[in-house]
């Protein structure tokens, strides 16, 4: 398999970094519009890069499991548009989808783990999902049980993405994994915003947009030229 070196995958990574930087200066600023606007193109404009730099293999196994990742994080993103309990519960559903079709994407790469051969890396993600599910557990409420699956099943994203650094070329294994750990810094964001000690400002939910936009890049461009590079 080979990546495409035409130039739409150029343009729609480029688009894909300005609709970005308009979302975070829109969060910033306050101005709905603007995040109305630009947030549902991000996704697709990043899966839309995956399937035209991988052709045909983007629809392949593992991914597959990437794309189908991508549009799960779509839809949520729409659901946490709105407002509302309901809002917020179904885009952790469609995020906790999209997290699981990372893993399988991840460990479907053949070959030797990190994580694996060294179980001591765990205790650093075990000892985060203890000391945030603490931070936030008064505040949850009802939606303490979801939180705890949904940032263990998170975790395991960030796990696994570490597991791969030794199956595909360390700079890209590394850039899936820093990638990870945005998403967990993104969503630990949301999390204390939602039920801890932090209150929602416009600077907070640009943070959590600059964090997620950059996560979503560096997952899906480095684990895209890591299997090309097998």
């Amino acid at each position: 398999m080979h990546l495409d070196g035409g130039m739409l995958p150029s343009v729609l990574l480029v688009l894909y970094v300005v609709v970005g930087a308009l979302d975070v200066i829109g969060e910033a600023a306050s101005v709905d519009t603007v995040v109305v606007a630009t947030k549902p193109l991000l996704v697709p404009l990043l899966a839309a890069w995956l399937v035209a730099t991988a052709r045909r293999q983007a629809v392949r196994s593992p991914l597959a499991w990437l794309l189908a990742g991508l549009g799960f994080a779509w839809l949520g993103d729409l659901a946490l548009m709105a407002d509302g309990d309901l809002s917020f519960a179904l885009g952790l559903v469609c995020f906790l989808a999209m997290q699981a079709c990372y893993i399988l994407a991840f460990t479907r790469v053949p070959g030797p783990g990190l994580v694996r051969a060294w179980k001591i890396a765990l205790v650093p993600f075990i000892a985060y999902w203890i000391g945030m599910n603490l931070l936030v557990w008064p505040g949850a409420g009802t939606m303490r049980i979801p939180v705890l699956v949904y940032s263990a099943v998170l975790l395991a994203m960030a796990a696994a993405a570490l597991d791969l650094v030794l199956r595909v070329p360390r700079p890209l294994g590394w850039r899936v994994f820093w990638g990870a750990a945005l998403f967990v810094v993104s969503d630990s964001l949301i999390a204390v915003t939602a039920f801890g000690p932090l209150e929602s400002s416009p600077g907070l939910s640009a943070a959590v947009m600059a964090t997620y936009i950059a996560a979503q890049a560096l997952i899906v461009t480095g684990f895209a030229r890591a299997v090309a590079t097998r």
